[in-house]
């Protein structure tokens, strides 16, 4: 019987380091955290569907678009030339929309999907936030880009925070520890599942000599959803953005924001889910240059200072040196021919050419194993600037 008594320690051993490991893991990003994880495993574009939210309504006055579709794309995927809707057949999109000064002249859905279909935005969301910043500043409620967050936050006020302003948190330079990352027991997959975020926020710290360099840090962005949550009181975020943006900018499908429990915290730099067409108005107002239906929505200034350069070559990390990334301003990534960029997980783009007048959109399920990004600039390109 000594195999038995063996086999029986062996599983006792195993069952016991487990417990360790699960009590550990629930020490390091909380229990509900951990029942999160395990019940819905990694985060997909239909989290929304799943998590507690709340709900946005289509604008009282939606604004269809005009849509006046020519000739399909062309476009050049490892060395071959395809046919736009092929790429995005095989390459897991769900949606795509190129619009030319205000006018849909490309759409595509995939099966079951349409371009009202909302679906997760992933980091697009930390755009919508930057444009909300930018809002409840001109709306009074939020001092200026060079307030301390310490102003709206004084709980961080002996974590490191004392001398970063919100401009810092906005173009990731606040020297937070914050580490991005799939680290299950780390600070990045706790902030996506937790139900206690702002306890979790204000336990952040900052360490001044981490300041200079780009870093992409959620959790700078979360500093900011925090802030415009206190700043935007009593209105939640999600009532202020259907407010201040989606019912200006005539949005024809609402969506959801998701939070960190029934009635509380939205989760601004991840989980914002709306449809390829409502998220194509937020680019056509910055090709508008912040007007929407003939009405002033947000401030020239302030989509001015969004996408200036801040950290420049020198300062620009090297392993963005071969890609379009150029510089990032407020929660946009600047790219190297003036256009700017919201980028989410999973393949999530919203790309904007001003010069060009020209919003496009593109929502997936994974990134379908190829650089969306360069195709996005040949779609670009085919169109000439306009005067």
């Amino acid at each position: 019987m000594r195999w038995l008594r063996w086999i029986l320690i062996t599983l006792g051993s195993f069952l016991a380091l487990g417990a360790i490991l699960m009590a550990a893991w629930s020490i390091a990003i909380g229990p509900a955290a951990v029942w999160r994880v395990l019940t819905h495993g990694t985060t997909t574009v239909w989290d929304h569907l799943e998590y507690p939210g709340r709900d946005l309504e289509a604008s009282d006055s939606p604004r269809p678009w005009t849509v006046d579709e020519g000739a399909v794309p062309v476009v050049l995927v490892d060395g071959r030339e395809l046919r736009l809707p092929e790429v995005l057949a095989e390459r897991n999109a769900l949606a795509f929309l190129v619009i030319r000064d205000g006018v849909i002249e490309y759409s595509w859905a995939a099966p079951g999907h349409s371009v009202s279909t909302p679906s997760m935005l992933f980091s697009i969301t930390k755009s919508v936030t930057s444009l909300m910043i930018g809002a409840a500043i001109e709306d009074g409620l939020i001092g200026s880009v060079g307030d301390a967050v310490t102003v709206y936050l004084p709980e961080l006020s002996t974590r490191g925070f004392e001398d970063v302003t919100i401009e810092d948190a906005l173009q990731m330079d606040t020297g937070s520890m914050y580490v991005e990352g799939d680290n299950p027991f780390g600070i990045h997959v706790e902030f996506n599942y937790t139900d206690r975020l702002e306890s979790r926020i204000l336990g952040l710290a900052a360490d001044a000599e981490r300041r200079g360099e780009f870093t992409y840090k959620s959790g700078d962005n979360a500093l900011l959803g925090l802030i415009l949550h206190r700043a935007v009181e009593p209105e939640s975020i999600s009532e202020y953005l259907q407010r201040r943006l989606l019912n200006p900018l005539g949005v024809e499908d609402g969506g959801v924001w998701s939070t960190d429990h029934d009635g509380g915290l939205e989760r601004t730099w991840c989980c914002l889910a709306l449809s390829a067409r409502d998220l194509a108005r937020l680019g056509q107002l910055i090709v508008d240059g912040g007007v929407s239906g003939g009405a002033r929505v947000i401030s020239q200034g302030w989509l001015d200072s969004s996408f200036a350069t801040h950290y420049g070559p020198e300062r620009w990390p090297s392993e963005y040196a071969e890609t379009l990334l150029a510089d990032y301003g407020y929660q946009w990534w600047l790219l190297n021919d003036g256009s700017v960029l919201a980028l989410g997980k999973d393949g999530q783009y919203l790309y904007v050419d001003t010069a060009r007048r020209l919003v496009l959109v593109r929502t997936g399920t994974s990134q379908g194993g190829i650089g969306w990004l360069d195709v996005l600039r040949q779609i670009a390109e085919a169109y000439p600037v306009i005067d």
